[in-house]
C-alpha cells in the first residue's frame, strides 16, 4: 500500500513538471509590412529634341507678321527636390512673314527653372534672343532681344518628355528698321532624354 500512494504521489508530481515542457507549435506572428511609396520620376540630366509651332510679331510701325515656326532645342536639368533648374538653347528656322519685315531664323539661349510634380515639370524661362531676317527698307537685319517664356512639360516614358512652351521677345527697335518689335511663339516640343 506504501509502494502505491508513493507511485500516485510521484506520478501526481510529476505532471506540472511534465505540462511546463510541452512546446506551444503555433504559427508566428508575422512582421509587420509597410507601404512603400512609389519612386518618383526625375528631371536630372542632358536632353535633346524638336520643336514646332507659330510666331507673329507686332511691329510699330509696320505690319504684323505670323507664320510657322520650328526647330531643335538641348539643354542639361538638375533636380532639387520639386525644384529643377538649367540651360536650354535652341535654334528656330522662321517662316513669319509680312510686307515689311520677314524672320528667317530665331536663336536662344536661356535659363530654364520650375517646380516637378512627378512627371509633370511647370516652367519659366529667361535669356537671350537673336533673330535674322529681311526688311523691304533695309535689306538683311538682326537683332537681340531679352526672352522671357512659360512652358508645362510631360514625362511620357522615362525617356520621351512632350511639351509646349510660349516665349516673348522684346526686340525694341529692329536693328535699322526704325520699328519697335514684339515677337511671341507658341510651340510643340518633343525630347529624348538621356
Amino acid at each position: 500500500m506504501k509502494i502505491l500512494l508513493a507511485t500516485t504521489a510521484i506520478a501526481l508530481m510529476a505532471t506540472p513538471a511534465m505540462a511546463a515542457d510541452v512546446i506551444d507549435y503555433s504559427a508566428p506572428t508575422p512582421a509587420p509590412s509597410y507601404d512603400v511609396a512609389p519612386e518618383r520620376f526625375g528631371w536630372d540630366g542632358g536632353y535633346a529634341g524638336a520643336q514646332l509651332g507659330y510666331g507673329f510679331a507686332e511691329a510699330d510701325p509696320g505690319d504684323d507678321p505670323s507664320g510657322i515656326v520650328g526647330g531643335l532645342h538641348a539643354g542639361y536639368l538638375m533636380q532639387y527636390g520639386s525644384f529643377v533648374v538649367g540651360p536650354e538653347i535652341d535654334v528656330d528656322a522662321s517662316g513669319i512673314d509680312g510686307e515689311d519685315l520677314e524672320i528667317d531664323a530665331i536663336a536662344r539661349a536661356k535659363l530654364k527653372a520650375g517646380v516637378a510634380i512627378d512627371r509633370f515639370l511647370v516652367s519659366g524661362t529667361v535669356g537671350y534672343a537673336y533673330a535674322w531676317g529681311e526688311s523691304d527698307t533695309d535689306g538683311d537685319v538682326s537683332d537681340g532681344a531679352l526672352e522671357v517664356g512659360a512652358g508645362l512639360d510631360f514625362a511620357a516614358t522615362d525617356n520621351i518628355v512632350v511639351g509646349s512652351d510660349y516665349m516673348y521677345h522684346n526686340f525694341g527697335e529692329f536693328d535699322d528698321t526704325n520699328s519697335d518689335l514684339d515677337l511671341h511663339t507658341v510651340r510643340a516640343r518633343v525630347s529624348y532624354k538621356f
